[in-house]
């Protein structure tokens, strides 16, 4: 090839003319640039994630990630291989969100990969935990002549992210990883997802300045509303305080014990919310929720909205005053009408609460709430008398209460629960306690299922001193049970306990929607499977448990093993669904 001919005589080069035509500040950047370090975009996106303080990186390999796990782990961040990406995204997902920052991200293949993980991006966008998941794309030149696994993945994740785009070249992947983790977090937490063609990949490009995420303060309520709020607390006879987990991003211990110890107020929580304050707190309602909403005449919904959860207010007492506090402006005094909407932070809002509650005279409230704390405690007594009398009913097999007074009989009051599947979450919910926060997950707003193991995981991940043990149906279980491989391979000891009652909701939906003579089992499985077989053939603690009086002893010994854990305890299959909470 030809080299380009010279100048003519007497005519300078173009680009010499234009470098001359530069200021010093310019010229001094412009060498800066040239001689900058390049880097391959795999190293881009390692280094990025290094600098947002990532701690981990879930997924699962493949073309055209295979390098970028390679990088991270040069970096310290530490990568765990999954054997799903759905469960990728949930780990990672509900990690974060024990954790109370982004310190888990998932990166994928392309393709099918991609897909794999929509339904954890889901889940983490229903619930608001930040995400940032980055799939492979084929590369920018072949797009469109039917490249392997070709897959424009932008149009499908825009409706579940808060923001879903294509890395557009080498040099913009550190700065566009960055400005996802920003996304991700501020606001309302939720997923961010880039798609990453493999020529961005394997091309090179000079390391970014940019050296951290530019996270914006969490927004404080304005003064005048948080006065108003104190008079209408201090007004009202029968206030009830309600606490979303969205209270997480900003949560204020001290603050929240202060508003509702020393001012009286009673609480309940949303599921995921449980542990904020702990469920024996004497202000705790969560036994009464439903009866409680139709007595108050004041409540303060602070991180949640009136969705599902909530009934959609329709269990409210007509004419209750509503104060509603959220960050997102798009559900405030959504279902209800509200007497205050309040955009802020959540937790920041009950900090200032609880100070402007202080400043404004010593508590008048406590003796004035007298009769409404006696209606609560006997509505309290009622629902214990009724509980007592189902949580003692026994039966051989097994019923689910009788799996879950055990299991709370045996695990350490710090212990992180996690549930998965119908009976399970129904009678967990009705049997179990959360004594400290974030202490409780479960499917969450979207009700996924099969999400307790991967939920597991990440949770101890983000929470190593603490013990994790996941309750699951067998249905749940089936979802993700390769993960205990997962967790075996990477010593991450969660104890998984599955309720085998040989179906989706055991036995019931087969009876109730089939004949009898019906020869085929749809929702009904084989009796008495013996999962925890997958358990012993991956090297970790197993044990089949028939006699309620066994499981506490083989709690203690999966405690004690300290390795990745599986108990498979038989339940009887047609035991009547007890409700949800």
């Amino acid at each position: 090839m030809n080299a380009d001919p010279p100048a003519p005589p007497g005519r300078e080069d173009p680009l010499l003319s234009r470098l001359r035509t530069l200021s010093a500040d310019q010229r001094e950047r412009l060498g800066r640039c040239v001689h900058a370090p390049r880097e391959t975009g795999y190293a881009l996106l390692a280094e990025a994630l290094r600098r947002c303080g990532l701690k981990r990186v879930l997924g699962v390999t493949g073309a055209p990630v295979d390098e970028v796990f390679a990088q991270c782990a040069r970096r310290g961040i530490r990568p765990i291989g999954m054997r799903h990406q759905q469960a990728a995204a949930l780990a990672a997902a509900a990690g974060n969100y024990i954790a109370g920052q982004l310190d888990s991200a998932v990166v994928i293949s392309a393709g099918p990969a991609v897909t794999n993980a929509l339904t954890g991006v889901l889940t983490a966008r229903d619930n608001g935990w930040p995400l940032l998941v980055m799939g492979g794309r084929c590369p920018v030149q072949a797009e469109g002549t039917g490249y392997f696994q070709e897959l424009d993945a932008v149009p499908i994740y825009r409706p579940v992210t808060k923001w879903a785009t294509v890395v557009p070249a080498t040099s913009a992947l550190l700065d566009m990883v960055l400005r996802a983790y920003e996304v991700a977090c501020q606001g309302r937490p939720g997923p961010v997802y880039l798609d990453l063609p493999q020529d961005i990949l394997n091309s090179s490009a000079a390391i970014s300045g940019k050296t951290a995420p530019a996270l914006e303060d969490r927004s404080d309520a304005n003064a005048n509303e948080v006065e108003k709020v104190v008079e209408l607390v201090r007004e009202a006879e029968r206030p009830l305080l309600v606490l979303g987990d969205s209270i997480r991003w900003s949560y204020h211990r001290a603050s929240l014990n202060q508003l509702v110890n020393d001012f009286s107020i009673p609480f309940i929580t949303t599921p995921l919310g449980r542990g904020l304050l702990p469920d024996s707190h004497p202000l705790c309602q969560n036994a009464v929720r439903r009866w409680v909403h139709s007595q108050a005449d004041l409540v303060v919904m602070a991180g949640a909205w009136f969705d599902w959860r909530f009934r959609f207010g329709a269990e409210l007492k007509p004419g209750t005053k509503i104060v509603h506090v959220d960050i997102d402006p798009t559900t405030l005094g959504r279902n209800v009408g509200t007497a205050l909407a309040v955009h802020a932070d959540a937790g920041r809002f009950l900090a200032q609460l609880a100070q402007a509650m202080a400043e404004s005279g010593p508590s008048r409230t406590s003796a004035k709430l007298d009769a409404w704390h006696q209606q609560l405690q006997i509505a309290r007594q009622k629902h214990e008398h009724s509980h007592a009398r189902w949580l003692a009913l026994e039966s051989r097999p097994m019923l689910p209460q009788q799996l879950f007074r055990a299991l709370a009989e045996g695990l350490p009051l710090h212990a992180l629960i996690v549930l998965d599947g119908s009976v399970c979450l129904s009678t967990g919910q009705l049997v179990l306690s959360a004594e400290r926060e974030w202490s409780w997950l479960d499917p969450g707003w979207s009700g996924c299922m099969g999400a307790g193991i991967p939920f597991g995981i990440g949770a101890k991940l983000a929470a190593p001193d603490r013990p994790v043990l996941v309750a699951c149906g067998d249905f749940a279980f089936g979802l993700s049970a390769m993960e205990l491989e997962t967790a075996v391979r990477h010593a991450i000891p969660i104890i998984v306990v599955v309720a085998n009652n040989d179906g989706i909701t055991g036995t019931t939906r087969q009876s109730r929607y089939f004949p009898a003579n019906y020869p085929e089992l749809f929702s009904q499985y084989l009796p008495a499977v013996r999962y925890e077989r997958l358990m012993e053939v991956f090297g970790g603690y197993a044990a089949w448990v028939e006699e309620a009086r066994d499981i506490r002893p083989a709690l203690e010994r999966a405690l004690q093993s300290n390795r990745p854990a599986c108990l498979n305890v038989r339940v009887k299959p047609d035991a009547p669904h007890p409700g949800f909470w």
